[in-house]
């Protein structure tokens, strides 16, 4: 039998349930056979003031809540739609903390089923995110979320996330299944048995090979694909200066020639096709970037082969890249591919990592560490650590695996 599962929000008046804080929303949305089919939510009196902050932060006020049900009047439907159900939530512990103290306040047995928190689900799956706050979330995912911090808008966000993370997990291959089930016992979660059932859905059937996917000891990662020769026809070198100034305005419509700059361009170009070396002096605000960049494109791709532009600092890599290259695919009449090479020490080792995830020794930060990694693995078209917005322990790990 499938897993029913829960989601649950609540908003409310602090965040501590020791200090008597008390809930003022409760919201479920329940998710059967990967569909929502059922969704309760009410307002609670709290039998305390709701403060300032708080009612700015939901919109939720002493008049919203006025005439309200107590928790214990609602309490015995909560336990009925939590009865052998999974407890979802996005940070599962402040939910559950809140409702352990009101069940128990009102004679009913606290939950103790399997819980799964879609923060710790989405750092995994979704290595190189910016954050995991519920909204940003939601933006990534395209999910429409019209009144965050109101619990029955939150939960029903968050029970259409869990679908949607949980249909990514089932998209990895197996062999990465098996690893991140191996280490999702060291989680604060039970995503051990989301993971678990999956595998078994999966195994029930001929697994279809993944031509996008390659192999290596045991990982998965995603195949990168060589670029497909075209047959564009290549136009000669614009040797005149009509030539350049009409392919510059391309870019620059009100592009003025600067002799300095179209002279370096023939230039250039002569010291590639006659394989020489130039040294060329040129002066603030000639253009220099476009006066190389130009005739480096045209013999590339005339010859078919790279060409390796190596700047003195990361800032004048950065501009190239991100202003001068777009500006030169505007004025070319042909396609390039333009890339960054790093070093060495910008990339992780498969066989260090290969490695280390033999290691039996697995606190929580660097089994999520390894769980992000191999998630990653299967979606990284570049292999470049700096996508991964690890904090200071997982970068860590990082640097003791890298190449």
């Amino acid at each position: 039998m499938a897993q029913r599962y829960v989601v649950i929000d609540l908003e409310t008046t602090g965040n501590s349930p020791k200090k008597g804080d008390r809930i003022i929303q409760f919201a479920a949305v329940v998710i059967e056979n990967d569909k929502i089919v059922d969704e309760y939510s009410t307002y609670l009196q709290p039998e305390q003031s709701i403060s300032i902050f708080i009612e700015e932060l939901t919109g939720i006020n002493n008049d919203t809540v006025k005439d309200a049900p107590l928790f214990e009047e609602v309490a015995e439907r909560i336990c009925a739609l939590l009865e052998g159900a999974c407890f979802v939530a996005h940070n599962v512990l402040f939910d559950l903390s809140f409702l352990k103290e009101e069940l128990e306040r009102c004679g009913y047995e606290p939950f103790y089923g399997s819980t799964i928190d879609t923060v710790e689900l989405a750092k995994i799956l979704k290595p190189t995110a910016d954050g995991y706050k519920l909204n940003q979330l939601a933006k990534e995912e395209n999910l429409e979320h019209p009144r965050p911090h109101q619990a029955d808008s939150d939960a029903y966000v968050t029970a259409l996330l869990l679908l949607q993370l949980k249909k990514k997990l089932y998209s990895l291959p197996v062999m990465t299944l098996k690893k991140l089930y191996k280490l999702s016992y060291s989680l604060k979660s039970e995503i051990a048995e989301l993971i678990d059932e999956l595998l078994t859905a999966k195994l029930s059937k001929a697994e279809r090979h993944n031509p996008a996917i390659e192999t290596f000891r045991g990982l998965a990662f995603k195949k990168v694909q060589p670029a497909i020769a075209n047959s564009e026809k290549i136009p000669e070198f614009p040797f005149s200066e009509k030539e350049k100034v009409d392919r510059m305005k391309k870019a620059f419509p009100d592009f003025e020639a600067r002799k300095g700059q179209l002279a370096m361009m023939d230039t250039v170009y002569h010291s590639f096709v006659q394989e020489q070396h130039s040294i060329i002096e040129a002066g603030t605000g000639i253009g220099k970037s476009l006066g190389y960049l130009l005739p480096a494109a045209y013999f590339a791709k005339q010859q078919d082969t790279p060409v390796v532009i190596s700047t003195y600092t990361l800032q004048l890599q950065e501009q190239l890249l991100s202003t001068e290259v777009p500006k030169l695919k505007e004025i070319l009449p042909f396609s390039i591919h333009v890339v960054l090479l790093k070093g060495r020490a910008n990339y992780l080792s498969l066989a260090k990592f290969e490695r280390a995830l033999r290691g039996k020794e697995d606190n929580y930060e660097t089994a999520l560490t390894k769980m992000q990694i191999l998630v990653w693995l299967t979606e990284t078209e570049t292999g470049e650590k700096d996508e991964l917005h690890f904090n200071k322990r997982r970068r860590a790990f990082l640097e003791q695996n890298q190449e």
